[in-house]
């Protein structure tokens, strides 16, 4: 192998292992900012209103659900910054590839963050009716809080 191809190679996988750096950075603070919210909403939730016990049953199964169904979406968001920082890794720059692969981890972070806000009115509507004013005020002030 040839000095130069050598320095390319180098410099290409300097520049893949940068830009997935960046890319796992990013996915890991979306992915942060879509559970607290959710995390935050129920703590204060808990905090704000006396739930009953079949409110709190059926709370506690709608997280369960969520978890599940959150899990199943990260797995997707990693595996698309795989193919990302793989897609990097072949030849860095904007390539098809890279287009492709950025809007594979957008979709799949707009997936997390669709099924935070279904799994969110999910918990309302296991509430009873009384208990949902309180709820309401605290996922405006988690919500208005994130975006400080």
């Amino acid at each position: 192998m040839s000095r130069a191809n050598w320095t390319r190679m180098v410099v290409s996988a300097a520049i893949a292992g940068a830009a997935g750096a960046v890319v796992v950075s990013a996915a890991h603070w979306l992915l942060q900012s879509a559970h607290p919210t959710s995390t935050d909403l129920h703590q204060e939730l808990h905090e704000q209103v006396p739930l009953s016990a079949q409110e709190s049953q059926r709370l506690e199964s709608r997280e369960q659900a969520y978890q599940t169904r959150r899990a199943a979406i990260e797995q997707r968001v990693k595996a698309a910054n795989g193919r990302l920082a793989r897609a990097i890794a072949l030849q860095p720059g904007w390539t098809p590839e890279v287009e492709a692969a950025s809007r594979e981890v957008e979709a799949a972070a707009g997936e997390l963050e669709r099924a935070t806000l279904q799994h969110v009115v999910e918990m309302r509507e296991g509430l009873d009716a009384q208990h949902r004013p309180a709820y309401d005020a605290a996922l405006v002030k988690a919500l208005s809080d994130g975006a400080k």
